[in-house]
């Protein structure tokens, strides 16, 4: 094997590390392979470090332990995943036009005061964390961007997340340097009016788009 057919497969295998999944389009778009037959025709260089399945009758690829052996991960993907909610993931960081330090899962934790019913515990102050958990999270020239992929969620459960990001927003800019921006992709106009209300009336700097504006 040439040396560049070797970095070139460990890197599309990187990047489907860093998604934890992705059809053939999604690598075709982002290391630039040109057709989508030359894209199928890399993709089976792939075939001893990934496992295989399928979704709305496209293939879709996951490091198997080969794979994350010839590239260092630790981070193992399973079939019964979310695989919908990871692939409509990778939609909104082609949208942003792969960012390199996207994350997937970015966790905020924020400490609370808990109330104490005036009982004293020799000076110290009674706390909890708070813990809001990101589907995926970049910054770019100056903003730290968080992104929501909205596609099966209650709307109740939808309008809780909005708001549990209130109380992390400022611990977000303490610790990056940078400002918050809460970015929601969803399924349809009517939730992409609720979310916009919702991020409204609790200041929340951002923008919703479906998922049919950046596909």
């Amino acid at each position: 094997m040439t040396s560049f057919k070797q970095a070139r497969i460990e890197s599309l295998l990187m990047t489907i590390d860093q998604l934890s999944m992705a059809k053939i389009r999604h690598l075709q778009q982002i290391h630039d392979l040109k057709s989508y037959s030359n894209a199928c025709r890399v993709m089976k260089q792939l075939s001893p470090y990934v496992h295989e399945t399928t979704h709305d009758k496209e293939k879709v690829l996951y490091l198997n332990k080969e794979g994350r052996q010839l590239i260092g991960s630790t981070k193992e993907a399973k079939r019964n995943m979310t695989i919908e909610h990871i692939l409509l993931c990778n939609e909104a960081y082609l949208y942003f036009n792969c960012p390199i330090d996207w994350k997937t899962e970015y966790v905020v934790e924020v400490k609370e005061r808990v109330p104490s019913f005036d009982i004293q515990f020799k000076g110290l102050s009674i706390s909890d964390k708070k813990k809001v958990v990101a589907d995926a999270s970049f910054s770019r020239n100056g903003y730290f961007y968080l992104v929501e992929i909205d596609n099966t969620r209650g709307m109740g459960d939808n309008k809780k997340k909005i708001e549990s990001y209130v109380d992390v927003f400022p611990n977000i800019q303490d610790r990056n340097g940078l400002v918050p921006s809460l970015n929601v992709f969803t399924t349809n106009d009517s939730r992409k009016r609720k979310f916009e209300e919702w991020m409204k009336q609790q200041n929340l700097r951002g923008e919703v788009r479906t998922f049919d504006e950046v596909k």
